[in-house]
């Protein structure tokens, strides 16, 4: 009841800093009861497993070599046996969420996610809150090959980028439109062959 009413508070909170007109939340304040407690269902079984809070909306850069992978995280929590997950919020339709995870070379979300921790090992997983479908643990179940790799690829593309490899584009897809280094794939001036 205590975690219900924080978060009422918070989702209040949240309304007034935004100064929105009261219809135009109401479509949210429908649809808060049964997201607030789908989470907190969640939240429980998830921490009678054993996992803590650890850190989260935490600014993180980790080294590679000459670069610095710079990235924020949603959520990370420490687990019983000492290893840390990353955790990151989806709203989207379950479906896509769960699309994400199976292909583990292709998540590409993720997997940065993993890389900007200093853990050798960890877990990771997306968690969709639904109005719809609740919440729901979609886990990565090989990040750290699927980090491993990532890394490489970087690595690589930095190196042939400086001995005068082209950069390819590749960018595609709804996270474009919200890349702080679009310009970088240069996807705004591709044109397909």
């Amino acid at each position: 009841q205590e975690r219900k009413s924080l978060l009422d508070a918070a989702a209040e909170a949240q309304t007034q800093s935004m100064g929105l007109p009261e219809g135009e939340f109401l479509p949210f304040t429908a649809a808060w009861p049964a997201l607030r407690n789908g989470y907190l269902d969640w939240l429980e079984t998830h921490e009678a497993q054993g996992a803590v809070f650890d850190q989260g909306e935490v600014d993180c850069r980790q080294g590679l070599g000459p670069l610095t992978l710079i990235g924020r995280l949603d959520r990370v929590d420490a687990l019983p046996d000492g290893e840390a997950m990353v955790i990151d919020y989806k709203t989207e339709a379950l479906a896509t969420t769960r699309q994400r995870v199976k292909a583990p070379l292709e998540d590409t979300q993720m997997a940065f996610y993993a890389a900007l921790l200093p853990h050798d090992t960890l877990r990771a997983l997306y968690l969709h809150v639904g109005e719809r479908d609740g919440t729901v643990a979609c886990e990565q179940m090989e990040i750290v090959q699927a980090r491993d790799a990532l890394l490489q690829g970087v690595q690589d593309d930095m190196q042939a980028i400086a001995e005068g490899a082209e950069l390819p584009a590749l960018g595609e897809g709804t996270a474009c439109d919200f890349c702080q280094v679009r310009g970088l794939c240069r996807k705004d001036f591709w044109v397909p062959a």
